[in-house]
């Protein structure tokens, strides 16, 4: 019998710690570790490589959003499993988009979230009847709107830049333009990669090789 190994990332101590307690009866599951906040859990994700992490999206410092990008953008091997009370349709779009293998409401019941951890972990993929439902809309809204197009070649430069850790106002001085020039491009990024900051969109140039 394989034993699947698990992380949780949720900043409700009183939950994190009542599902891993629970798991400690299920035979097939070992939890390796957990956090609070979206740095550390990515940081130990990368450094333990776990079968499944078990990640809520409302996470401190980095989301739980920011840090699926950042996984699948480095093509982590876990599988994650978002469980969280954020339901509309473009975070389920963007939650699939960016690599999640399952997708429940934190009001699952325990067996649920097992049964999802187990199928996540054999590779299967587990969409909560209401995200299939937003999941459908959002697709079907996409499917009627046209394709953003590419990043030019400044606005790559740009969010190199970024990715290097430079400010703004570093940037703006780096390219001999102003800061509210630079602010006007990356909104424009933003927007083209259908993100709201610098760390996801980082993680989807990446991910669609505007960066290497």
């Amino acid at each position: 019998m394989k034993i699947l190994t698990v992380f949780i990332a949720d900043d409700h101590p009183v939950y994190r710690e009542g599902l891993a307690r629970n798991w400690e009866a299920v035979p097939q599951i070992k939890v390796v570790g957990s956090a609070g906040d979206g740095r550390s859990a990515l940081a130990a994700i990368r450094k333990l490589k776990p079968d499944v992490a078990v990640m809520d999206l409302k996470l401190p410092e980095l989301d739980g959003m920011q840090v699926l990008e950042l996984l699948f953008a480095e093509g982590s091997p876990t599988n994650v499993l978002v469980l969280t009370a954020y339901m509309d349709r473009t975070t389920v779009y963007r939650a699939f988009a960016h690599g999640a293998r399952g997708f429940l409401e934190k009001a699952a019941s325990f067996g649920e979230i097992t049964d999802a951890v187990l199928q996540v972990g054999a590779g299967g993929t587990v969409i909560a009847p209401f995200a299939q439902d937003v999941l459908a809309r959002e697709l079907r809204t996409r499917q009627d709107t046209p394709e953003k197009p590419v990043l030019s070649s400044r606005e790559v430069e740009i969010l190199r830049l970024a990715a290097d850790g430079h400010s703004g106002q570093k940037i703006a001085g780096e390219l001999h333009i102003s800061l509210a020039t630079v602010k006007t491009h990356l909104q424009h990024i933003y927007e083209k990669l259908d993100v709201s900051d610098r760390a996801s969109a980082v993680a989807q140039a990446i991910r669609r090789g505007f960066l290497h």
